[in-house]
């Protein structure tokens, strides 16, 4: 499938996966989409934004990993995978925040909303987590927009996009690398240093870019 971001009309349905703090592309579609839904009873695979994100920070780009409890030999759909505190791994991605945001014109605007999830609270479930950041993510950008979750795998209705399997960390789908390098550019940390990288999480835009964030996703 063959997707034109900028074009894609509304009146549309939308099935995503259930990504962490997702990136430019997937949060792009989820504020065109009118119908959205995340699919969550698919069979969790290693090594996919399931559990990672990636963010630039002062050595390149960094790839945040959320350790899940292993379950040898045995498939287990997304909802019902378990997030590993043996490591901690909270504050590690709090400490990258800090590093690769502290100096960022929004980190100030922002942190108070993402420190619970990093200092305070603990979730059992990983699809927990990733939908709750959702939830925030979309308070931030002042979007208001119900997001349903599949109670068995999902069939897509006729008219709409499946996008399960178009955000890839491991395979590094080529559609999807394309339709990041087609979004603007905006200004980040770590600038004078590297040239710019396309389709980071939502939160390197959200901390560069503030309120303009949403504008810059619809508008690019």
């Amino acid at each position: 499938m063959s997707l034109q971001l900028g074009a894609k009309s509304l009146n549309s349905s939308i099935i995503l996966p259930c990504n962490y703090l997702p990136n430019l592309t997937y949060i792009k579609q989820v504020l065109l989409a009118d119908e959205i839904v995340v699919e969550i009873c698919q069979n969790y695979i290693k090594q996919t934004y399931t559990n990672r994100c990636k963010i630039l920070g002062a050595n390149g780009i960094q790839v945040l990993s959320i350790p899940v409890v292993k379950i040898h030999n045995t498939k287990q759909a997304v909802k019902d995978v378990k997030i590993n505190y043996e490591e901690d791994w909270q504050k590690q991605h709090w400490l990258a925040f800090q590093s690769a945001f502290g100096k960022s014109a929004f980190w100030f605007h922002y942190k108070d909303y993402f420190e619970p999830f990093y200092l305070q609270k603990k979730y059992e479930y990983l699809f927990e987590l990733n939908r709750d950041l959702l939830v925030l993510i979309l308070k931030l950008l002042k979007v208001e927009k119900p997001i349903l979750y599949t109670q068995n795998f999902e069939v897509v209705k006729e008219n709409g996009f499946d996008l399960r399997n178009f955000f890839d960390a491991k395979n590094r789908n080529m559609e999807e690398q394309n339709e990041g390098n087609n979004l603007k550019k905006y200004l980040q940390v770590f600038a004078e240093k590297y040239p710019f990288q396309s389709n980071l999480s939502i939160i390197d835009l959200l901390m560069n870019q503030g309120p303009q964030a949403k504008t810059y996703l619809l508008n690019d």
